[in-house]
């Protein structure tokens, strides 16, 4: 399957050995900085060409290449960094904007605090970079460059939130944020393991990380593993096309991912 094949490239590529991971998370003390230069560079523009009625005539086959250039420079080219770059955010608004929050806080019994906010983030995010790696997990590829652009997307928003609820004290804000990257390698890698693994090994690494190791409710437990091996199955079945070209990712209801009786 392609997120089994992506999540060996994954864990292969980023968190096995931790050293692309160090690589590109090396600089935490300065997320925010780096995430929001990141959401400036994404802005969409537009771009209108007019011509002047005197140069109407003089239009050859030039202007073919001219109009490509124009289009790949501002992203709607396909598979240009930039097109790949707004893919990105349009994939992780799928997360923020459409996964249910307050199920997750209802039903696995987490406070409403930004620390929960970010666990439930952090998990389909890591879904999202796992269906990548199949899209390439090597430097210059597609899917990595996606994975990484993602990654991005998310700590822009961390930064924004993290800003707007420590406004009156920036410097515990930047060591919050240090600290949840610090944490969020750790979880790459074990959800990695996890998702290679049996449901036991999963089951595992969502009680340690998502549940904080503060759940005895083993229904509960299998029915986050049940989730997830679903969530990976849906975004193994999009195509490109609708992951990357035209994303539209369908996150599946916790409410109806019931464990058996």
């Amino acid at each position: 399957m392609l997120c089994t094949r992506a999540a060996a490239r994954l864990a292969g590529g980023l968190t096995a050995s931790g050293l692309a991971a160090q690589q590109i998370y090396k600089h935490h003390a300065v997320a925010a900085a780096v995430a929001a230069r990141f959401t400036d560079q994404c802005r969409l523009c537009s771009t209108g060409v007019v011509d002047s009625p005197g140069k109407a005539a003089k239009q050859t086959t030039e202007d073919g290449s001219i109009l490509k250039r124009v289009l790949t420079k501002v992203g709607f080219m396909p598979n240009t960094k930039a097109r790949l770059k707004v893919t990105s955010h349009l994939l992780y608004e799928s997360v923020a904007d459409k996964i249910n929050y307050v199920a997750f806080f209802r039903d696995f019994n987490l406070p409403n605090t930004f620390n929960s906010w970010f666990l439930v983030t952090e998990l389909h995010v890591w879904l999202l970079m796992m269906r990548s790696m199949a899209e390439g997990s090597e430097a210059g590829e597609d899917g990595r460059f996606l994975r990484n652009c993602i990654v991005e997307a998310m700590w822009g928003d961390v930064n924004t939130r993290a800003k707007k609820l420590g406004a009156n004290n920036p410097s515990r804000t930047r060591k919050q944020i240090e600290t949840l990257s610090e944490q969020f390698q750790a979880a790459l890698i074990a959800y990695d393991e996890g998702i290679m693994s049996d449901d036991r090994i999963l089951a595992c690494a969502l009680w340690r990380r998502f549940l904080e190791m503060d759940c005895e409710d083993y229904a509960k437990i299998e029915r986050l593993v049940k989730y997830v091996r679903k969530q990976a199955l849906m975004l193994d079945s999009l195509t490109r096309e609708q992951f990357i070209t035209k994303p539209n990712v369908a996150w599946l209801d916790l409410d109806k991912c019931k464990v058996d009786a």
